[in-house]
């Protein structure tokens, strides 16, 4: 089996963050903030520690732990007052959903929003974030960072680049279990709360006036799920975010290369080499993208994703939107011998239609 939809979900995950979430579920169940923990002890804590450290966040107590990217994003875009919000055009459904079914804009909103995908799941492509917050800042508006697909294999600079809200899914180049994920809130930015309940905090608390802060992780949090993340955390830290890019982006230049050689393909990426992400898209020349991955399943073993992936609005520029792509997608435990056996799966289909 070889699997290349990491962009989806990540296979395999490092052993480690096995091991965390066993040995969490294994454990006498604790909660933070209802358990007699030390600050030692506080995995939470620690995970945003961690986290602070891998998206330079110096304010990482800023960060709200939720089941991903998707539930990140509507309680941000459903939680904030605003008035006018752009996004961009590979923008996730995750982001035009929430934009043109669950929420308006206010004549009397306080915010004016600029929402980007770091990288495009369907192309690629990396995203100039620093360039995106200057100009955001600029037109008095907060740049909301979509890194769903960046978060763990593209580095990431909050605080240098000056971005406003950061949301990111546990559950891809994380390593972390599905269900895990969270959003970054700068201080000072008002997000009403989606959820209320219990928080361990100040139980007293049943009206939230202008003397109470918000509180956004209420219930019983996924403490085998955090654990698992922050052991997929560690890995990347360890491994070391620029080198995973670094390999990452050389396999997929490699893959984009040797698929250009085939006639029959065509090739959906990034439009220079520099921006490239580990999202490969592609399509062959008489065949619809769900037969080509019926046929790399069922006849080579091999996992891709097609279909439009969640983002439409891409599709329509690239002229793929009725049936979409083929889509590959590497992660750290990607090997060499993976991406030739994909091209050459790719060349064998190709010729039996030629």
């Amino acid at each position: 089996m070889i699997y290349l939809n990491n962009a989806a979900t990540s296979w395999p995950k490092p052993a480690s963050v096995v091991q965390a979430v066993t040995a969490a579920l294994d454990s006498q169940p604790v909660s933070a903030l209802r358990s007699n923990l030390s600050q030692h002890d506080d995995l939470p804590a620690q995970l945003r520690q961690a986290l602070g450290r891998l998206f330079n966040i110096s304010d990482y107590g800023r960060i709200f732990f939720c089941s991903g990217a998707t539930d990140g994003l509507n309680r941000v875009l459903q939680g904030i007052s605003w008035r006018h919000c752009d996004s961009s055009p590979d923008s996730h459904n995750s982001v035009l959903r929430p934009l043109h079914n669950c929420v308006s804009a206010q004549a009397d909103g306080t915010y004016s929003l600029t929402a980007i995908n770091h990288c495009s799941n369907v192309t690629g492509r990396v995203a100039d974030v620093a360039d995106a917050c200057r100009q955001a800042h600029r037109r008095g508006a907060l740049l909301l960072l979509d890194a769903a697909q960046s978060a763990g294999c593209i580095p990431i600079d909050v605080d240098g680049w000056g971005v406003d809200i950061l949301v990111f899914t546990g559950h891809k180049a994380l390593f972390g279990p599905m269900g895990t994920g969270g959003y970054y809130v700068r201080r000072g930015i008002s997000l009403r709360p989606l959820l209320f309940g219990g928080t361990g905090r100040d139980s007293s608390i049943i009206d939230y006036g202008p003397e109470n802060e918000w509180e956004y992780e209420v219930g019983t949090p996924n403490l085998p799920g955090l654990a698992g993340l922050k052991a997929g955390v560690d890995y990347v830290l360890e491994r070391g975010v620029a080198a995973i890019f670094r390999k990452e982006q050389q396999q997929a230049l490699w893959l984009i290369d040797a698929l250009r050689r085939l006639p029959q393909v065509q090739l959906y990426v990034a439009p220079a080499p520099s921006v490239q992400g580990p999202v490969v898209s592609f399509n062959i020349a008489g065949l619809q993208p769900a037969d080509v991955g019926y046929i790399l399943q069922n006849s080579y073993g091999i996992t891709v994703r097609t279909g439009l992936h969640c983002a439409p609005l891409i599709h329509r520029q690239l002229g793929t939107e009725r049936y979409g792509t083929v889509r590959v997608s590497l992660s750290d435990f990607t090997s060499e011998a993976d991406l030739q056996a994909l091209v050459g799966a790719v060349a064998d289909i190709a010729q039996s239609i030629s």
